[in-house]
């Protein structure tokens, strides 16, 4: 599958899916879909710019507007200057208050109250955008944008008292990161230094030392976070794990340590979304079954039902019906500000057609797997060519061969995919024979053991106890060598 940027109107109505999300992310999942959904052009610009009109990010206002231009959309609302003008005059003077205020906090010593303003501050610049890059210096690249917010969010470490403090400042540094990610990427950027970031920040939630109380609380966020990660890296087995170990609490558990992650980052549909593909396409049937359809994931899976359906009628063999459902869900899927992004800056194809590409790589093998031989028409009759090219189900197949995905040999001239001869007679002589040899190697082995015995070879234990001393004096091994 090809990176689509002329997707089809998804089934979903826009409005109400963007109501599922809040914060800084929203802006730029409609921007995605902007970019990737004509029909939903207008309609997702329009959202996004009232969006980010609630908010105090000019640089990002002016952003969309960009995006509306380079689309050639028309029929949006005039550029509000006045707004812009007046926003940045006061994002001006919030910035010079907060770092004064900091300046005071610092030098009175007081290490909650320095804490509090490093806070305010990293949380002013995430909601403006940060600073802009100064063109003449290239390094300040580094310190500007959303780089800035997560630079005075790690500067709060210096002063947590306490572990909550700590794993607060920890989401805080997560969610920043996912931003940096997704804004990266859309600009045309390398995200994998961001997710790095985010990922090694999930893992140290493990260990801040919180009550068990706020643990189960975070630890949710702490394993979506992590398959985000994952996910953007094209780690799916790693990204399936994490998703599938995320408690059912997290689709309403609310605000956590100041950070709603359900509607900041991703929604409960998104978690078993994200969850139920890359499992479908790195884990075997019966792990489906045992730790997706009948695991603690199920749950999520009940807010997708098409997507628990798709994986039941790939664990019932009905690969044909599982992939159409899939494709059905395509559009909507690619619209997903992560699964929809580019799998790689130079690569043609997004995360969704990966995993998708892997499915449809599964279900030929297990179909395969049922016979002796197969002509290329009745597979493609049954997994129909991703492409129009008459030789588009050999190449694929051959490809599959060459990959040492498939194991098969093709016949061109007859058409014909044949699974290598398996001689049965042959295979049960090489058991039984490894079956002797074992038996006989252990025979040996006692009878080597007897014989030593029978010589007085054999080198008794040493014995654990009392012992008794030069001096006289009793020494007992069992209260560590002390009398």
């Amino acid at each position: 599958m090809a990176y689509h940027a002329n997707l089809p109107a998804p089934t979903f109505d826009l409005e109400t899916w963007a109501s599922n999300y809040e914060g800084p992310l929203l802006p730029l999942r409609l921007a995605h879909v902007a970019t990737h959904c004509p029909p939903l052009s207008q309609q997702s610009l329009d959202l996004a710019i009232t969006a980010a009109k609630r908010g105090k990010d000019v640089l990002l206002y002016n952003r969309l507007y960009e995006i509306a231009e380079k689309l050639g959309v028309s029929g949006l609302e005039q550029k509000d200057e006045e707004w812009m003008q007046r926003q940045e005059e006061g994002n001006k003077r919030e910035l010079a208050r907060l770092e004064g205020e900091l300046r005071g906090y610092k030098n009175n010593l007081i290490r909650e109250s320095i804490r509090m303003g490093q806070e305010d501050l990293a949380m002013h610049l995430l909601l403006t955008g940060g600073p802009l890059p100064d063109p003449q210096n290239p390094q300040s690249a580094t310190g500007a944008g959303y780089n800035a917010a997560y630079q005075a969010f790690g500067k709060m470490r210096d002063y947590c008292t306490t572990p909550s403090h700590v794993a607060s400042m920890t989401l805080r540094l997560i969610h920043t990161a996912l931003l940096q990610a997704v804004a990266t990427q859309q600009t045309g950027g390398a995200p994998h230094l961001h997710l790095n970031a985010a990922l090694a920040n999930a893992n140290r939630l493990r260990s801040v030392g919180i009550k068990e109380e706020e643990m189960v609380r975070i630890t949710p966020i702490m394993h979506v976070s992590g398959g985000l990660a994952h996910l953007g890296a094209g780690s799916y087995p790693e990204a399936a794990v994490a998703f599938l170990s995320t408690p059912f609490e997290y689709a309403s558990q609310g605000v956590v340590q100041g950070t709603n992650a359900t509607r900041a980052i991703a929604s409960g549909n998104d978690v078993a979304i994200y969850g139920g593909l890359c499992a479908l396409a790195t884990m075997t049937r019966d792990t489906l079954n045992d730790t997706v359809l009948a695991g603690p994931f199920r749950a999520f899976l009940e807010l997708e039902p098409h997507l628990r359906k798709a994986i039941s009628l790939y664990t019932t063999a009905k690969y044909q019906a599982c992939l159409d459902t899939l494709r059905r869900y395509y559009s909507d899927w690619s619209l997903d500000v992560f699964l929809g992004a580019q799998a790689s800056p130079t690569a043609k194809e997004s995360h969704l057609d990966r995993l998708i590409l892997r499915i449809r790589e599964k279900s030929i093998t297990a179909y395969l797997s049922s016979f002796a031989q197969v002509s290329l028409a009745s597979l493609a009759s049954t997994f129909p060519p991703l492409s129009s090219d008459p030789q588009a189900m050999e190449d694929e197949i051959l490809s599959m061969i060459e990959a040492g995905m498939l194991d098969a040999r093709l016949d061109v001239v007859k058409g014909l995919v044949i699974a290598p001869q398996k001689e049965a007679r042959k295979s049960a002589h090489a058991a039984a024979a490894a079956a002797a040899e074992e038996v006989e190697r252990t025979l040996l082995l006692r009878l080597h053991r007897v014989n030593v015995t029978l010589a007085g070879l054999e080198i008794p234990k040493a014995k654990t106890g009392n012992w008794s001393g030069t001096g006289g004096e009793g020494m007992r091994l069992g209260n560590g060598g002390f009398p």
